[in-house]
């Protein structure tokens, strides 16, 4: 009866690793597996409780630590589940199934881990070797299993940190085509020049297909959502506001006569598309409710009424001509600001990023290159 109960424990153990390791790494359904979906959002939810005490520039610095220790961290957990559960198959048979060197004897719990150790490194000192045949099946699949569990790890690692290096160069494109900030404005007259735009329905198809690409990163490799840049410039809330406002702006500021090719452009109404639906997909994996910033309605209305009047001036500066109506167009920019912004405000809350400093919708400056710079040193 013993056999069977611990034998049927290290089974289960051994089990609920395997199903774990293949929900994280494998499985590319946007979530983890139990233990690591659970490890995740534990370090995370512990660190923001903490982090939000803290300064912007102490708190993107503690935050910016947690994602590169999850992944070892979920390692050793694998690790040492494995070494006990094949401990549990062992520890009842263990001296009797086994050959113990004199020098080597110990409390049968000890020899069992000791043992189970050194099989799933692949060690095997020699100084205790099983003898029958169930023993040995079992130290045979533990040491397969202590090789498979590295090479899945290390190839892990590699996907995940190619997948965060192109999020990166996604980001700082954006960045730069937006007047280095958070400026929709910007990005769209980046691309207009003697009284046309040129190469603008490139850059938004362009813009479409990175997006999807990063949610499919996000949904192969879950551990991505808790890595967070120190550089706003480069987080996922800086890429989807640029992306919404830059379509929210193109739909209400633009004069459609003038520019149809734009205001209907195919493009935009994809990239349009893509980022409200990834926007929503990384919410729905995240398990997040939308929450509005914490204002009222009246002060809300007056913050995007500013940064629509904000954004009317600077496309006119740059001679593209706006909405004849622009009290239309305004109506227009707040049903389109509406579907989006309590989404995304609770996405940046999650990641542990201040809205102003996102979006900069009070004052650009909040989200320019001298704030990273300031965050950098």
């Amino acid at each position: 009866m013993t056999h069977f109960l611990f034998t049927a424990a290290g089974l289960l153990v051994l089990l609920f690793v395997a199903y774990d390791v293949y929900a994280t790494i494998l499985d590319a359904s946007g979530r983890a597996g139990p233990l690591s979906g659970w490890v995740n959002r534990g370090v995370w939810a512990a660190a923001r409780t903490l982090a939000v005490r803290f300064s912007n520039n102490r708190r993107h610095r503690l935050l910016n630590l947690v994602g590169p220790m999850l992944m070892p961290s979920l390692i050793v957990l694998y690790l040492l589940l494995l070494i006990t559960g094949f401990a549990l198959i062992y520890l009842p048979r263990m001296p009797a199934e086994f050959s113990v060197l004199p020098s080597a004897a110990s409390a049968n719990w000890i020899e069992s881990l000791y043992f189970s150790g050194v099989t799933l490194v692949t060690v095997g000192y020699g100084d205790i070797t099983p003898r029958t045949h169930v023993v040995r099946f079992f130290a045979l699949v533990e040491g397969a299993s202590g090789f498979a569990l590295i090479s899945l790890a290390v190839t892990y690692l590699i996907t995940v940190y190619s997948a965060l290096e192109r999020k990166r160069v996604i980001a700082i494109s954006f960045y730069h085509q937006a007047e280095e900030g958070a400026d929709a404005a910007g990005f769209i007259a980046h691309h207009f020049f003697a009284g046309r735009f040129h190469g603008f329905e490139v850059v938004l198809r362009m813009a479409a297909r990175d997006i999807n690409e990063l949610q499919e990163s996000h949904a192969e490799h879950p551990v991505i959502h808790y890595f967070h840049p120190i550089a706003v410039h480069k987080s996922m809330p800086r890429i989807f506001f640029l992306i919404l406002e830059t379509c929210a702006v193109i739909n209400s500021c633009l004069d459609k006569e003038e520019y149809p090719e734009m205001c209907s452009h195919p493009e935009m109404r994809t990239l349009e598309a893509s980022g409200l639906h990834v926007l929503e997909q990384l919410i729905f994996a995240l398990g997040l409710k939308d929450k509005a910033p914490d204002e009222d309605p009246a002060a809300a209305s007056r913050r995007l009424q500013r940064r629509y009047r904000r954004t009317l001036k600077q496309l006119a500066e740059a001679d593209i001509k706006t909405h004849r109506d622009p009290d239309r167009g305004w109506e227009i920019y707040r049903e389109q600001r509406e579907r989006w912004e309590t989404k995304l405000h609770a996405f940046c809350e999650y990641l542990g990023y201040d809205w102003e400093e996102v979006t900069g919708d009070k004052d650009l400056r909040h989200a320019t290159d001298e704030e990273v710079d300031e965050l950098q040193s």
